[in-house]
């Protein structure tokens, strides 16, 4: 009884200080962290959200990148962090609920234990990319080529061995019954420029991230991945369109260590909405094919503990799950 009081007043006391700042939060500068190379869809969307948080809570929102592990080292970083509402990390789907069944070596934190949902940002289409030079314009044609090529297959560049995209990558190979050869990469910039180079066939990204070279003529669309086409790109049909059932999309999020205050997550929670109803972030999403990803934290939760049992499920289907 006496050990079960001791554990319970150490759990109180740890958690003093975190309350305490929740009274009069924010009082400093917020850090996100993304936990990735600069540039690429999430990094893109943690520098929009922080610029307009900054604006409506008073403080500045600052992001920091910390890539390395697929995602993992950011991460850990966060999840040892205090949990006093300063430091939080905007992550996406593939970290949440497919790195976890995935990634060939344990990660250093549990996705549900170890960390608070806050706030979903934006949902993401991802489309399939190839180079000009590859002499196909449809799914069909893709695949056609593809099987023509076996053994060895086209080259598909990843730029993570646990990403959304990369398992969207996977599944329509699963689907469409060919394979390719993966060619991985630490990020998505160097691997559009290889597949503006011609040094890799195909690139599946999220739509967001591709608008632009796509609009320069530099990479072509040849299919989006949700069920219905999206639209900015009328003209591009989905793979379902040929492969009927196939649907898959990402999402990106804010999360803080383990035992955020929840006065604070509801502060952060609703200045996320109000940035979600704000003209800036239509014109944001409306560039980048995003859709706004509205939500309690609770809703947050549920999403996460959903899809994770889903891409377990999934991954096990695939063989790819970790041993």
């Amino acid at each position: 009884m006496l050990s079960k009081l001791l554990r319970v007043t150490l759990f109180v006391a740890a958690l003093l200080p975190a309350l305490a700042a929740a009274q009069g939060w924010p009082s400093r500068p917020i850090k996100l962290v993304v936990p990735l190379l600069a540039g690429g869809s999430v990094d893109q969307t943690a520098r929009f959200f922080a610029a307009e948080l900054s604006k409506s809570i008073g403080q500045q929102v600052v992001v920091e990148n910390i890539p390395g592990g697929n995602g993992a080292i950011g991460l850990q970083r966060v999840a040892q962090a205090q949990p006093d509402g300063y430091t939080f990390a905007v992550t996406a789907n593939s970290f949440q609920t497919i790195s976890p069944h995935l990634s060939e070596a344990a990660l250093p934190y549990d996705t549900t234990k170890d960390f608070t949902p806050v706030a979903g940002l934006v949902s993401v289409s991802h489309v399939v990319l190839v180079k000009n030079t590859l002499p196909v314009n449809t799914i069909p044609e893709l695949v056609a080529l593809a099987k023509r090529s076996q053994p060895k297959g086209l080259n598909h560049g990843a730029a993570s061995a646990t990403g959304a995209s990369y398992l969207a990558s996977l599944l329509f190979r699963r689907q469409a019954n060919f394979e390719m050869t993966d060619v991985f990469y630490k990020g998505a910039a160097a691997a559009y420029t290889d597949l503006m180079g011609g040094h890799i066939d195909v690139f599946f990204d999220s739509l967001g991230a591709a608008i632009p070279l796509i609009s320069s003529g530099k990479v072509k669309a040849i299919a989006t991945t949700q069920s219905k086409r999206h639209s900015l790109t009328p003209d591009v049909p989905t793979v379902s369109e040929s492969f009927p059932g196939f649907d898959t999309s990402g999402w990106y999020a804010i999360i803080g260590p383990a035992s955020v205050p929840a006065d604070i997550v509801g502060k952060l929670n609703a200045a996320v909405a109000k940035v979600h109803g704000s003209p800036e972030f239509a014109a944001f999403a409306k560039n980048y094919g995003y859709e706004p990803m509205a939500g309690s934290a609770a809703d947050l939760k549920a999403v996460q503990a959903k899809e994770l049992a889903q891409w377990g499920e999934i991954a096990k289907t695939l063989k790819t799950v970790k041993k």
